[in-house]
């Protein structure tokens, strides 16, 4: 991969609004993996520098996502073992450790969706927000098990849109909402569930503008909110809190005003006192025990 692709691809990770944080994980380890095997480089030196350098820019390309630094960090990490091999197996090395981090998050959504799924049960009704590949991988886990889902469309993009196709396609039943009605509706769910781009070290969730009223409103009616990711979603201790990312105002299809300026800031923060469940691929975590 030259660096013209390169460059290609970290515009498109810059850009991309629909996948959520554990792909675009999946997708920098891709790159990695494909710079190590075809990046110019006379000698391993020159071609670590190089990785390092475009390791850096994937990880500052989507900051607030914490599972980037930490799959990329561990990658980053794992390279220190591989001293003194000659360059053309230190390449394949390299690749192929990046690939083991992309098998290793693949496994880790599919043990967090199954505590998930066993966590829930059957004949629940479940209201949701936002696109989440964890969350969907639940939803497929429990479409024999008589759910019905509430799913708002998570403006700007919509992404919402995309989720209850999903489930119509599994037969599940679902009633796609507005975001400005998840207070409306969220007495009639039994729980609610979120994904995660990223969690702070006390549990409290970065994720889809919305999902802080969601978490507001199903603590008001007393239904219990559950959070289900990988394990690599958290923040390190220490580490301050990521800016919130805000995206083109255009989005918004808001008309062009005097004086008026459209916000369209796409992360929130639900404190982890609104969050009675954290589950991830080592299990289910209770209300104040969330794993160091």
């Amino acid at each position: 991969m030259d660096d013209l692709a390169f460059e290609t691809a970290l515009r498109e990770l810059r850009a991309d609004r629909v996948q959520g944080a554990s792909q675009l994980a999946r997708r920098c380890l891709d790159l990695l993996a494909r710079s190590a095997e075809s990046v110019p480089a006379d000698t391993r030196a020159e071609l670590i520098d190089e990785l390092l350098r475009r390791c850096d820019c994937l990880i500052a390309a989507r900051a607030s996502m914490a599972p980037i630094e930490n799959l990329l960090t561990s990658w980053k990490t794992a390279l220190t073992a591989l001293d003194g091999l000659p360059l053309p197996a230190w390449r394949s090395a390299a690749a192929g450790r990046a690939r083991d981090g992309i098998r290793q998050s693949q496994l880790a959504v599919v043990k967090t969706a199954e505590h998930t799924a066993a966590c829930i049960g059957a004949d629940k009704c479940i209201i949701t927000h936002s696109l989440s590949s964890t969350v969907l991988a639940v939803f497929e886990k429990l479409k024999a098990r008589n759910i019905r889902v509430m799913v708002s469309e998570s403006r700007p993009l919509n992404e919402g849109v995309i989720l209850a196709r999903q489930l119509a396609e599994w037969h599940i039943p679902c009633q796609l909402l507005t975001d400005a009605q998840l207070g409306l509706f969220a007495a009639q769910a039994d729980l609610a569930l979120l994904g995660a781009d990223s969690l702070l070290p006390d549990g409290s969730l970065i994720n889809k503008a919305g999902s802080y009223l969601l978490a507001l409103a199903v603590h008001d009616s007393g239904v219990p909110l559950y959070v289900c990711c990988e394990s690599f979603k958290r923040r390190k201790e220490g580490r301050a809190d990521p800016e919130l990312e805000e995206m083109d105002a255009s989005e918004l299809g808001a008309p062009n005003l005097p004086r008026v300026r459209p916000r369209n800031i796409y992360f929130d923060i639900t404190p982890a006192r609104l969050i009675s469940r954290w589950i991830d691929e080592t299990g289910v975590h209770a209300a104040g025990r969330l794993p160091v």
